[in-house]
């Protein structure tokens, strides 16, 4: 593939990095627009904008160093150091970024007391924007690769980071078109205002893409960190599905309790 776009005497530009950085303004330009259309305001989107990337990329690269703690202190005098804060070695667990974002923004939205699940939905559906260029990116570097398949669209890497020579799984196609696919049908559904409260969105995109990295797992050729001999990947995306289907199962269901409370109580007052 092509893990570096072009190179100017010692200086190279990562293919990586490039598509990383586009998805990151596809993903500030779509924020922008969607705080316009849901009417929310500028001002607070204008004050919280870089601090809520700063503290995604932090969560990120934390994340990504404590999943791989073991290389980078394989010499802890030596490299460790520098392994901490070289991003330049494209070390940033994904869903460390999501948490980052997505916290701060909350905790900030929630002392401005403004209506912090409305950003959360417009928060997730300018992410999922982003995301496609990362899994371009991935495929060009290498990256997040598959296992063995005989399949006819398996592909083919010349690259050191891959070590088959068969045709594999292409994993970083299949997640650019489930991340696609299920961006624009939430989107689609924001604007019909199909969900019943705000923070709907938000729910339903971590369950329906969290779904899909878990079923992605199954044809991922990369090693995959384990701890008690668990796939950590299985054990956090579990979770964090979990959770947000239980939180919509329970908020779904209150507010059928409600509704049919009310509409008793008022076919009895009548």
């Amino acid at each position: 593939m092509y893990p570096v776009l072009f190179e100017l005497g010692p200086i190279f530009v990562s293919s990586i990095w490039v598509l990383v950085s586009l998805g990151f303004l596809t993903s500030g330009i779509i924020l922008i627009q969607l705080t316009q259309q849901e009417s929310l305001k500028m001002a607070f989107l204008v004050k919280n904008f870089f601090p809520t990337l700063i503290w995604g990329a932090i969560t990120g690269r934390a994340m990504y160093i404590l999943l791989n703690i073991q290389e980078i202190f394989a010499d802890p005098i030596r490299y460790a150091p520098i392994r901490m804060i070289g991003i330049w070695d494209r070390g940033f667990e994904f869903w460390g970024v999501v948490a980052g974002m997505t916290i701060y923004l909350y905790i900030a939205a929630k002392k401005a007391e403004e209506n912090t699940w409305r950003w959360l939905d417009i928060l997730s559906l300018s992410i999922l924007a982003g995301i496609p260029f990362g899994h371009i990116g991935a495929l060009l570097e290498g990256l997040n690769f598959g296992r063995e398949t005989d399949l006819p669209w398996g592909i083919i890497f010349e690259t050191a980071t891959v070590p088959y020579t068969v045709p594999i799984h292409p994993t970083q196609i299949y997640a650019l078109v489930y991340a696609i696919i299920i961006g624009v049908s939430l989107t689609i559904l924001l604007k019909k205002k199909i969900f019943r409260h705000p923070g709907d969105i938000t729910l339903v995109a971590i369950i329906s893409y969290g779904t899909m990295r878990f079923i992605e797992e199954l044809f991922r050729g990369d090693e995959s960190m384990t701890i008690l001999n668990f796939n950590v990947t299985y054990l956090v995306v579990g979770i964090i599905v979990t959770i947000a289907g239980i939180s919509l199962g329970i908020r779904y269901n209150k507010l059928d309790f409600f509704t049919k409370y009310y509409h008793e109580h008022r076919s009895k007052s009548h």
